[in-house]
């Protein structure tokens, strides 16, 4: 069987979610294959998926957990098809996605290695993410200008991008560092059209413990960009200033002083105006005293907005 689309969902503990993502892939109009990577499970997630009958799924196991980015490389490696979807185990997919995507990417200009199409959360029905349909996005627009940031997305790519490109098993999630390394090389398209259902379970709302222990992963991914992208960010000041802003907190956030402080007198450097200077300051002082309180108030108020549904 030829495959068009490979979907691979890295797992860890969460058997019982399983079959409703299989539930949404097996009907989907096109040939497939579900890889799905058991990320170290205690429980019986191998159970599970051994016990579906289908010749369109395949299962990897990792001995010990390795993070979701090692899970996703693992499955990229063993898959046969000629595109890429990453889909969570905590979600599902609408009817037809599968096709759409294909049909979308095999009408695109090959320069385009991936498209981005919104998501809806299951619990309020709301799409979380507004994009702008047909739009064609290179490096600066995803580095500078950050379009596929804000909000949940699914996004398809073409196999080829994965010669070249890997999700960074170093960092856990910060799947931005990925997509900016790849719009190095590749251009993106983006659909305003909601594929994937995400149902927020009780362990993966924004948990504040959480996201507090990955701020130190996530202050590094932001280094990173002002790394790996300096060229497209060359007298780009003001947005070099907005990655260094978010550097300085996220490591304040994660306690790390001396990152802190080392972030801090970068950022002066490209302080140009008083109001720089001054934020600047703040950040220190708030990276240096109270980022970690800070962060717990707004992970729980945004946690609250969820469930309410606003």
């Amino acid at each position: 069987m030829d495959v068009d689309v490979s979907v691979i969902t890295p797992t860890y503990n969460r058997a019982t979610l399983l079959l409703r993502v299989w539930n949404s892939l097996k009907d989907q109009d096109i040939n497939f294959e579900w890889i799905a990577v058991d990320d170290g499970s205690t429980d019986n997630t191998e159970e599970v998926v051994k016990k579906i009958d289908d010749e369109r799924v395949k299962y990897i196991k990792f001995k010990q957990n390795k993070g979701v980015n090692a899970a996703r490389n693992a499955g990229v490696h063993f898959a046969s098809g000629r595109y890429i979807v990453f889909l969570d185990s905590d979600d599902e997919l609408y009817p037809n996605s599968l096709k759409t995507m294909v049909e979308i990417m095999d009408n695109a200009d090959y320069s385009i290695g991936a498209a981005a199409f919104a998501t809806v959360i299951a619990n309020t029905g709301k799409q979380v993410s507004q994009l702008k349909d047909g739009e064609i996005l290179n490096e600066y627009d995803i580095v500078c200008k950050r379009k596929i940031y804000d909000g949940e997305k699914i996004f398809v790519y073409r196999r080829e991008v994965f010669k070249d490109f890997h999700l960074p098993e170093d960092l856990k999630g910060c799947e931005h560092v990925f997509l900016n390394e790849v719009s190095k090389k590749w251009k993106f398209i983006t659909i305003n059209k909601p594929l994937r259902i995400i149902h927020r379970q009780e362990d993966n709302l924004s948990n504040a413990d959480s996201l507090i222990k990955r701020s130190y992963d996530i202050a590094k991914s932001y280094e990173r960009v002002l790394i790996n992208h300096k060229e497209v960010l060359k007298d780009q000041n003001e947005v070099i200033l907005f990655y260094l802003k978010k550097t300085i907190y996220r490591y304040g956030v994660a306690g790390s002083r001396k990152d802190v402080w080392r972030v801090y007198k970068n950022m002066i450097k490209y302080s140009k105006k008083i109001s720089d200077y001054f934020e600047a300051t703040g950040l220190l002082l708030l990276g240096l005293i109270g980022a970690k309180y800070i962060e717990f108030l707004r992970i729980n108020r945004i946690n609250k907005r969820l469930l309410e549904g606003k």
